[in-house]
């Protein structure tokens, strides 16, 4: 029997269901909508963020920038722009030329001390890779003006320098012409003149040129150590007397005055080091190595026999092979060159510039501010460092124009020191300025100090290259511990002497392991080479292969700062 009630509560409980129902899918529905909502409004919100950082921070830096520039006042600092010399405003096409001290980063003491710790400094510590030239040329243009700031920039300022964007290079050589026409008159004869100043200090971008070439002193050509050697063969030594360094060296007087250097050592590797490093001198013409020969103790022959007395009180063994040396008088220490002191040591052209320019030395503070002459002076200059394609300066200088005394002076320095970083990276020489450099982690001042084993004629200027016993042997057999020290000045070295660099191109074409002992036999008896054997071939591979590196990193610098 159907039930009232029942059918009237089940209908009841269907419409509350159908209530539920609807009530819930009206609550989905709004929060499907409240979802969509805040969505919708996070992608305004980063999108108005985006678009905010792209357009007001920009103008924040550019703001910066301004009131930078406008700050530095009538004094302009080293990094504001040059007032332009048409009166109209600087253009923002024009770009900078890298100064010396923003080039890349050079090899320091810091990249040595790294690899401290290891038993190979060499496996943190590598070859400098320069930037190429068409990589700097690349970028807009630098908040710096015209050009850079040759200014002696603070180690900590250094230290952010080189985490910037790399430097631009200078404006097209037609915007130089223009403001050169702009200025006019004897400014602008005074300009042309400046640029020309470097003619003859630096060629090709990487070569001392030929102005420096002419003031090197003359030194100690092949025909004197041909000399030296013929007069051993005839001489006659008076007597030893105690000098010339090690204890066991002695100073031997001739009978007719004549005053020499003898090298004693008790193994052979120190005296072939000497020997043999002399000759690899002159295969390379460096006229920085006095007169050396070889002897034999032998107190029956000629050149010892009016001394047995003196020989037996130096405890000098017979059969014992001597290097003689020819006594160089009027020697004064030499010491390192600023551009080589500092922590950050490089030679480049752009150092020579500066050091010609005198701006390697920080502005007098009573001389004020540059004018806009010595700015286009330099402006001009820069323009050695010219792209690829653009037209050189042309040629006004007046002939017979030399540098100052003590700018040529410097320079012939430098020159000279071209040579002996070179000389002694190839033969891996321990006992000069690698001395110096190993001991600054334990006395930072040793840089400015005399260096080791080398000396300074007073009358000539003539570097004098002595006491090189560690080279090919001793110092080959320790490259593992001080080859990063070898290499440190060699990696920052990028002006070199033109004569040294064929002489090696020359070295590597031909065999220098035989030209080497052909020396040897031709300068030497049959008993000396009875008991001092030719440089070893394991030598003389390591020597080729020091002399390709040395040719690599001509190969690098030519790539980075050559005109081309």
């Amino acid at each position: 029997m159907f039930d009232v009630r029942t059918a009237e509560a089940g209908a009841c409980c269907d419409q509350e269901r159908d209530s539920g129902d609807s009530a819930m899918s009206i609550t989905a529905r709004r929060r499907r909508a409240f979802q969509r909502q805040a969505c919708l409004l996070s992608v305004m919100a980063a999108f108005s963020l985006g678009l905010a950082l792209g357009v007001f921070v920009p103008l924040i830096g550019i703001s910066q920038a301004a009131s930078k520039g406008a700050g530095a006042g009538p004094d302009r600092g080293p990094g504001a722009p040059q007032p332009p010399l048409d009166g109209g405003p600087v253009a923002e096409s024009r770009t900078a030329r890298p100064p010396a001290h923003e080039m890349p980063h050079f090899p320091t003491i810091d990249d040595i001390r790294r690899g401290s710790g290891s038993d190979d400094p060499q496996g943190v510590y590598s070859s400098v890779s320069f930037i190429a030239e068409e990589k700097l040329l690349r970028g807009t243009v630098a908040d710096g003006g015209l050009h850079g700031s040759n200014r002696i920039v603070d180690p900590e300022d250094r230290k952010a320098d080189r985490k910037a964007s790399p430097p631009l290079p200078p404006p097209p050589m037609a915007i130089v012409e223009q403001m050169l026409a702009g200025v006019g008159g004897e400014p602008a004869r005074e300009v042309r003149q400046a640029a020309e100043e470097l003619d003859g200090v630096v060629r090709d971008g990487i070569y001392w040129g030929a102005q420096v070439e002419r003031a090197l002193p003359a030194g100690f050509d092949r025909h004197q150590s041909d000399s030296w050697t013929q007069y051993l063969r005839e001489a006659q030594v008076d007597r030893l007397e105690v000098g010339c360094g090690r204890m066991q060296n002695r100073m031997l007087v001739f009978r007719d005055g004549t005053r020499a250097c003898a090298r004693y050592r008790q193994n052979t590797d120190q005296i072939q080091g000497e020997l043999f490093s002399f000759y690899l001198g002159q295969l390379l013409n460096l006229t920085n190595l006095a007169p050396s020969a070889a002897s034999i103790i032998d107190v029956d022959a000629r050149l010892w026999s009016t001394a047995t007395e003196d020989l037996s009180s130096a405890q000098w063994k017979p059969t014992k092979p001597v290097v003689i040396t020819k006594w160089i008088g009027n020697l004064e220490p030499a010491g390192i060159p600023k551009p080589f002191q500092p922590l950050e040591r490089h030679l480049n052209r752009y150092d020579v510039r500066n050091i010609t320019e005198g701006l390697d030395k920080p502005p007098s503070p009573q001389h004020g501010p540059r004018s806009a002459q010595d700015g286009v002076r330099r402006l001009l200059l820069d323009r050695l460092a010219a792209p690829d394609g653009a037209a050189p300066v042309p040629s006004s200088r007046v002939p017979g124009t030399t540098l100052p005394p003590e700018v040529l002076e410097r320079l012939v320095e430098l020159a000279q020191w071209s040579d002996l970083i070179v000389f002694d990276y190839l033969i891996a020489n321990l006992d000069r300025v690698v001395n110096n450099l190993y001991n600054f982690q334990w006395n930072a001042d040793i840089m400015a100090a005399p260096a080791h084993n080398l000396a300074r004629q007073t009358d000539s200027a003539l570097l004098v290259f002595l006491d090189n016993e560690s080279g090919l042997l001793h110092g080959y057999r320790l490259l593992k511990k001080y080859e990063a020290y070898h290499g440190l000045l060699l990696d920052n070295l990028c002006v070199f002497r033109r004569p040294t660099v064929a002489a090696l191109e020359g070295l590597r074409a031909a065999n220098v392991g035989r030209r080497l002992n052909a020396l040897f036999e031709r300068t030497t008896t049959a008993q000396i080479r009875d008991v001092l054997p030719p440089l070893p071939d394991k030598s003389v591979k390591i020597l080729v292969d020091r002399i390709d590196r040395v040719l690599g990193q001509v190969h690098k610098c030519r790539e980075t700062f050559a005109n081309r």
